[in-house]
Order: C-alpha cells, then sequence, then structure tokens
C-alpha cells in the first residue's frame, strides 16, 4: 500500500511538473525600454550643448540623439532616456591631468509636445 502511495505521489507531481510552463524570458530590448525615463519640457542649446528646462525648474544637460534634437530647439518636447555621465577633460597646457565628470541625461528618443516653449522659466 505504501509503495503504491509513493508512487501515485511521484506520478503526479511529474505530471504537474512537466505541465508547468517555463517562464517567458525577457529580451534585452524589453529590458531595455523598462529602464528608461521620461522627461517633459523646454529644449535650449548653449554653447553646442543641449539642455531641458522641465517647467519646474530643474535643468538636465543632455547627451545623445544630437540628430534629433536640433531641429525641436526652442519647443517644449519629451524625452526618453536614462541618466549618465559625461567626462570633459580640463588639463592645462604644462599643468596636472584632471578630467571632470558630469551628470547627463541620455536621451534615445524625442517627441515633440508644443511648437514654443510653455515653461514658467522661459
Amino acid at each position: 500500500m505504501r509503495k503504491s502511495l509513493t508512487l501515485t505521489l511521484l506520478i503526479l507531481i511529474s505530471a504537474v511538473w512537466s505541465s508547468a510552463e517555463p517562464p517567458s524570458p525577457v529580451s534585452d530590448k524589453d529590458q531595455k525600454l523598462s529602464a528608461l525615463t521620461t522627461l517633459q519640457g523646454c529644449l535650449l542649446t548653449d554653447s553646442s550643448q543641449y539642455i531641458l528646462t522641465e517647467t519646474n525648474g530643474a535643468s538636465h544637460l543632455l547627451s545623445g540623439a544630437a540628430n534629433k534634437l536640433g531641429h525641436v530647439v526652442g519647443r517644449e518636447v519629451e524625452l526618453t532616456g536614462k541618466p549618465g555621465v559625461r567626462t570633459s577633460e580640463t588639463t592645462s597646457v604644462g599643468g596636472g591631468s584632471s578630467v571632470v565628470e558630469l551628470v547627463v541625461f541620455e536621451v534615445k528618443t524625442v517627441k515633440e509636445l508644443a511648437a514654443a516653449c510653455k515653461s514658467p522659466a522661459h
């Protein structure tokens, strides 16, 4: 009797185990998209650097997607991307080596929201 019960349980567990659906793998693209952040504000440029100023006054130095940003300067935009760091060498001739790290927002996509900025800061 004990062998029959053990065998029945083993068969039942095997049936449940084999019918369980394996978890669907998460693609790299899905993981990358879920890690992105969206910002909205007025896009400006200063000395060939792009800056997004949100309606709350927060400013973000932008990196990447320069070919997508140039035509929407002075407009209200929605940017999708992620935080990043840009390094800039500040070594002077004959001086010691130095590097400055700047916090940037790495732009992946750009969407125009309005033809003119409506941020209070502008």
